[in-house]
């Protein structure tokens, strides 16, 4: 009885949970991230620290600029690399999705193999 409940729940109930659970952290990556707002903040300056209020003509448009250089930089490095992660992050949840049907009779099979004396 006990086989039967968990694979009616791996199934059924199971998946659901499985999916609804790649979502979540889907979202929290895309949270974690923030990938919008740094698009929208792109060209602001770094930490929002521009020149001294002591810093008058050229003096103070360097220090701007350079604020705003760093900003940028730090900016798209962390946009490439959450891109990079939500894309690995969304490749392996949608074959996990896919591959959660195949588990059980992937360890039946495995035992039945074992006990074969089958070696890889």
């Amino acid at each position: 009885m006990f086989m039967v409940d968990m694979l009616s729940w791996w199934y059924s109930r199971g998946w659901g949970v499985f999916v609804d659970g790649f979502k979540t952290r889907l979202r929290d990556s895309v949270d974690f991230f923030s990938i919008g707002q740094l698009l929208r903040t792109l060209f602001k300056p770094y930490r929002q620290i521009s020149a001294n209020s002591n810093s008058q003509g050229m003096e103070a448009f360097f220090d701007k600029l350079i604020s705003r250089l760093v900003g940028f930089f730090v900016r798209v490095f962390i946009i490439v690399f959450g891109g990079i992660a939500l894309l690995l992050e969304s490749l392996l949840g949608i074959v996990m999705i896919v591959a959660w049907p195949f588990a059980p009779v992937l360890v039946v099979a495995g035992i039945a193999m074992s006990v074969m004396g089958v070696t890889l």
